[in-house]
């Protein structure tokens, strides 16, 4: 009966320690990035648009998104001017680390994004990044 007592609680020690034992951050789920980033020195700039995968056109979705960014991009001297990386597929938070997010903020910058919305994000030194749809 002893040994029974101490087992019952040696697990009840073990289920509270798992509860307080962080989980890892998820990138947010069935969300991706389509678009482009021009991430040189403090200025940040971000043509983006949220796809959701599990819509049956989420490939077409981004490579129009990525197309029309593109042309915009083209258009526009000021634009046209910075060097761009493509965004494809990309995950909520590998977009937010490249420049998007402020130490301790969260780098999924979907949260801050409403899906099938073209945005352009931008980030201004240690200033919070302004979020535009367009």
């Amino acid at each position: 009966m002893n040994t029974l007592k101490a087992n019952l609680a040696l697990s009840l020690v073990a289920a509270a320690m798992l509860s307080l034992t962080p989980a890892p951050a998820e990138a947010q789920s069935g969300s991706r990035l389509c678009g482009w980033v021009s991430v040189q020195g403090p200025q940040k700039v971000g043509l983006l648009y949220e796809a959701r995968t599990k819509d049956a056109s989420y490939h077409k979705q981004c490579d129009e998104a990525i197309s029309k960014m593109e042309s915009e991009i083209a258009k526009n001297p000021k634009l046209k001017a910075l060097k761009w990386q493509k965004v494809k597929r990309d995950s909520c938070e590998s977009v937010g680390n490249k420049g998007f997010v402020n130490a301790g903020e969260s780098a999924d910058i979907c949260d801050k994004m409403q899906a099938k919305t073209p945005y352009q994000v931008t980030k201004s030194g240690s200033a919070a990044a302004v979020y535009t749809k367009k």
